[in-house]
């Protein structure tokens, strides 16, 4: 199927405290927005700024598995992993360095990539998904009403 350019949104949560595991979301959309898929997983992340890394990378990784060939554009509410990416800000951090230079090697093995920093008011969806992927329904399930 061709798909013209489709968009990928990302998000990464260490989770509140960090427990050394992220939760990653992952929103592909058509060319008009349409909702093609939704991804929630889990992925070693210590940082903010790792699990925004890991969300980038899981969404290039689904990206060149499932729609090859296809030009890309990939949106995150991590303005600093955006400018790394672009190469407009330097990466200092070693730990964060092996995350940079994998998301970048997956950059490299699209067709047409861009990047953009959103609002994170436009990034709701993925927030929702990261959460998700931490457990967020287990609150719900679990919540206990109280009698009134």
């Amino acid at each position: 199927m061709n798909y013209g350019l489709l968009l990928v949104q990302v998000d990464g949560t260490p989770g509140s405290p960090p427990r050394g595991v992220a939760g990653i979301g992952v929103v592909v959309r058509g060319p008009r927005g349409n909702l093609l898929c939704t991804r929630c997983l889990r992925a070693p992340a210590a940082t903010n700024h790792e699990a925004e890394y890991q969300a980038v990378i899981a969404g290039l990784t689904l990206m060149l598995t499932h729609y090859p060939g296809v030009a890309v554009r990939c949106m995150s509410d991590s303005q600093v992993v955006i400018e790394q990416l672009c190469g407009r800000a330097a990466v200092r951090a070693e730990r964060i360095r092996r995350l940079f230079e994998q998301a970048r090697s997956l950059c490299t093995r699209l067709s047409a990539l861009e990047l953009i920093a959103i609002p994170r008011e436009l990034n709701r969806l993925a927030d929702a998904l990261a959460w998700e992927a931490l457990g967020g329904c287990q609150a719900i399930v679990g919540f206990r009403r109280h009698q009134v």
